[in-house]
């Protein structure tokens, strides 16, 4: 597999300005780290409730942060039928939240990774503190060996990052056991007509590195298929949820702005708000679907 894949030819416009620019493992493990290699006191302040989650939850019979993170962690559980003493994988794996909750909630074991330190050794301390079976490691995807096979990949709006999504699928298909499942959650643009770069989406883009590769999930699919995987099942969330969450991101900013303010300094605290902001715009509408994917590998 290269280690620098190359931009579609039709993506030029997008190319030249941010999206779908293929870097090499160090430049893109840089790159994410810019943004998510900060305070982890600062974001799981900004995120709020039990497991941090840096995405859209669920607000369907839900009220708090932590119900909202769960409401949508257990969606995910259910998609791939989880069940005790099954191992999971968690890309992207932020400050470990996820993969305890579903460890304790669930009965699985398993590893979260990202190349973020700050983000694993966060992690590791919520494990230990909720003694449950699961590791976090310091490792991009392409780097990732494990000798033990998975019952299940997930990610969790991670995939937007990976220029290279045919060879991530690959990867995951080394890493499952036969008919095990990958799940990813993501936003999804709904025609390519929608893919022209908006000041905002540049903005979004540059927030992250410029590590940005909005899809259609036509695409997502294809890729899918050429990868070897059958799916299995698509949910569709409607963006209201991720409306009430950017909204209870930035309320949780405006209720600790002194203190998030001291761990970042105000003008990465002005450039976050602002990116939430804009988020909470590009989100709305009809341009964007958020779907969750499940795919299996043949038995």
């Amino acid at each position: 597999m290269s280690d620098t894949p190359r931009a579609r030819p039709w993506d030029a416009e997008q190319h030249a300005s941010g999206f779908w620019r293929g870097y090499s493992t160090d430049d893109d493990k840089a790159r994410i780290n810019s943004h998510y290699d900060q305070s982890a006191e600062f974001f799981t302040t900004l995120t709020g409730g039990e497991w941090n989650v840096y995405s859209c939850n669920f607000w369907e019979q839900a009220e708090t942060d932590t119900q909202s993170q769960e409401r949508k962690l257990d969606l995910m559980a259910e998609m791939m039928q989880l069940r005790q003493g099954q191992r999971v994988l968690d890309v992207g794996c932020g400050w470990g939240g996820p993969l305890v909750y579903l460890s304790r909630r669930y009965g699985v074991s398993g590893i979260g990774i990202t190349p973020a330190p700050r983000q694993v050794e966060y992690g590791k301390r919520r494990a230990a503190r909720y003694g449950v079976p699961v590791e976090f490691r310091v490792s991009h995807w392409r780097e990732f060996e494990d000798p033990q096979p998975f019952d299940a990949v997930y990610s969790d709006e991670v995939i937007v990052h990976f220029n290279d999504l045919h060879g991530y699928f690959e990867k995951a298909r080394t890493l499952l056991k036969p008919g095990g499942v990958m799940l990813n959650k993501e936003l999804h643009f709904t025609g390519q007509r929608h893919m022209a770069l908006s000041r905002a989406m540049v903005f979004i883009n540059k927030m992250v590195g410029e590590t940005g590769n909005y899809r259609t999930l036509h695409e997502e699919l294809a890729t899918l298929d050429r990868a070897g995987f059958d799916l299995v099942r698509i949910e569709q969330m409607a963006l209201t949820n991720y409306q009430r969450t950017l909204d209870g991101w930035l309320a949780n900013m405006r209720g600790a702005e002194s203190e998030l303010t001291g761990l970042v300094g105000a003008d990465e605290f002005r450039r976050i708000r602002t990116y939430l902001k804009l988020s909470r715009k590009s989100h709305g509408g009809r341009s964007m679907t958020l779907d969750l994917v499940l795919a299996r590998i043949p038995d």
